[in-house]
């Protein structure tokens, strides 16, 4: 047995399933190993595809999800997916071997651990032998306990060792207990009831942690019972998306009209809600209200704003169940005209008519909306079409993918791989901008080899659309920012997948069909208009200029 077996033994036993990859020379024998004991290989066309796939996987299902590249360039070419990693609080465990330990010069040699650190991962350097086993469960751990990305160096000289020690050193299962359920105090619980029963107008606002501790019903219980209203951050669009009296998204990606109601309200119950600057429009949405942060870890403090008065330390579940029975049930701002209020906040626009005729963003989104079937998972990407996508309320949040921590385009493409693989019988629709899927547009070619159901919708306006907004706005030139549309249905049939190209919106439901009937991947080419901003565009514009 060689060292890359026994590294790949130890990734199996840790029970890693499915490895998004591409190779060279530091970590082809180790993955080929992998693949021997079982590991289902998803091989892209870029580094970056591969982590960000294993990121989506890991997001979409929260345990530890795999990666592997090569060293150097091929480490280097994921620096703008770790930082997401990282701010997203995802679980990976990133092979990327290393440059040899004995030779003196090496071209693709770098040091490895100061880049990964830049970007806020864990780097492990895999030198001693006798250490390599217990590094590699532990790196599993820490992904798990500590939920961020682990980057593991192994150099590839040392990987062709022979290999004669066990196999069977603790796995991170051994080495991470599960925690326990972080019971609420019961004189906080009691502070933040008078809080709660002296309000008149309350949200209760559910992050991803109220989605990771399962805290959907008492969240809606708790809204029940104080009369409060429901909305979420964006990562967890979608968690009530079926309840009356929801607002839907927080935020910049909020509606006009769920605007208008979120400045009324007095209070904020943050659930599992990170309280980030973006989810409350950097103070702008609820200016009036206080704010109780109910989380296993509350801020009073975020990303350098107040961003809570007072703090509830608890799991949100229990958190929440515990607030239910201790306030005093009324019926708040429940009402029927609220009621009425709150579907009209969440009832698209019938947008149409745009200066240059192409397709209103809002028209498509619309018809999107009213075509796609809750069983597709939907990707909301990053970009001016992003706050377009996060327009489709009605979408559940166990089926809908939104990660825009690092504020980046061109993740689109390898999100859908990741989500493909992790769902298989999911059909998977992404909706990107033109610009951003160019970034990525080589990563077609893997989902048709691997046979992925995929459609990739490019919201096609010929431009970078947030620059080509904010420049307009400015009465600065266009240049650099608009290019022109590019023909996706024609790329997409040289990959050798079907495409199609969309001016008007009569024949969608009926691609749609043949899409959801096909079980392979599409491309749709949508030309939207290039004149039309979005509401949260012209808000953060003016914002940033009145700085």
């Amino acid at each position: 047995m060689k060292t890359y077996e026994a590294l790949a033994n130890a990734f199996h036993r840790e029970g890693v399933t499915t490895c998004f990859a591409l190779l060279g020379d530091a970590n082809m024998h180790w993955a080929g190993a992998l693949a021997t004991l079982g590991t289902r290989f998803v091989y892209t066309r870029h580094e970056h595809a591969a982590v960000a796939g294993a990121a989506a996987a890991a997001r979409a299902t929260g345990d530890v999800a795999c990666a592997t590249v090569t060293c150097g360039p091929g480490l280097t070419q994921v620096m703008t997916i770790l930082p997401i990693a990282v701010r997203a609080r995802l679980p990976l465990v990133i092979f990327a071997g290393e440059a040899p330990l004995h030779k003196p010069w090496y071209n693709q040699g770098i040091d490895q651990a100061p880049f990964v650190q830049a970007c806020g991962a864990t780097y492990r350097a895999l030198h001693n032998q006798a250490e390599m086993l217990d590094a590699v469960h532990s790196a599993f751990a820490e992904a798990k306990k500590n939920r961020r990305p682990v980057v593991l160096g192994v150099p590839f000289d040392l990987q062709q060792l022979a290999w004669a020690s066990p196999l069977d050193q603790p796995t991170s299962a051994a080495l991470v207990a599960p925690p326990d359920p972080l019971e609420p105090d019961s004189v906080a619980i009691s502070e933040a009831a008078n809080w709660i029963d002296a309000a008149q107008r309350p949200i209760v606002l559910a992050g991803l942690g109220a989605v990771d501790a399962g805290a959907r019903a008492a969240c809606i219980a708790l809204a029940e019972k104080t009369g409060a209203l429901l909305a979420t951050t964006l990562p967890a669009k979608g968690y009530f998306h079926e309840q009356a009296f929801c607002l839907g998204v927080a935020g910049g990606y909020a509606t006009q009209k769920a605007r208008a109601v979120f400045a009324d309200a007095d209070l904020v119950i943050g659930v599992g809600a990170r309280m980030a600057s973006h989810t409350f429009d950097g103070g702008r949405l609820t200016p009036e209200a206080r704010v109780i942060h109910l989380d296993a870890d509350p801020q009073r403090s975020v990303q350098g704003r107040h961003a809570a008065d007072l703090l509830l330390r608890s799991d949100a579940k229990l958190g929440a169940e515990a607030l239910t029975a201790a306030v005093t049930a009324r019926a708040g701002w429940r009402s029927e005209a609220m009621k009425t209020a709150a579907d009209a906040a969440l009832t698209l626009p019938d947008d149409r008519e745009t200066p240059d005729g192409a397709l209103h963003p809002m028209a498509v989104v619309k018809a999107l909306s009213d075509s796609i079937p809750s069983r597709c998972h939907v990707i909301n990407t990053s970009g001016h079409c992003a706050y377009y996508t996060a327009q489709m309320n009605r979408h559940p949040q166990d089926h809908y993918t939104v990660m825009r921590e690092f504020g980046a385009i061109g993740n689109g493409t390898s999100f859908a791989l990741g989500l493909a693989a992790t769902f298989p019988d999911r059909p998977i629709v992404l909706i990107d901008g033109d610009g951003s899927l160019l970034m990525h547009i080589q990563e077609l070619e893997t989902m048709q080899r691997h046979g992925m159901h995929v459609l990739v919708i490019a919201l096609n306006d010929g431009a970078y659309g947030s620059e080509v907004h904010k420049l307009r706005s400015d009465g600065v030139t266009l240049a650099g920012s608009v290019f022109g549309r590019p023909d996706f249905a024609a790329i997409s049939r040289g990959f050798g997948i079907v495409g199609h190209t969309f001016t008007d919106l009569t024949d969608l439901p009926a691609h749609l069909d043949a899409f959801l009937d096909s079980k392979a991947p599409a491309v749709w080419d949508i030309h939207i208009s290039a004149e039309i901003a979005s509401p949260q565009i012209l808000s953060a514009h003016k914002a940033a200029h009145a700085k």
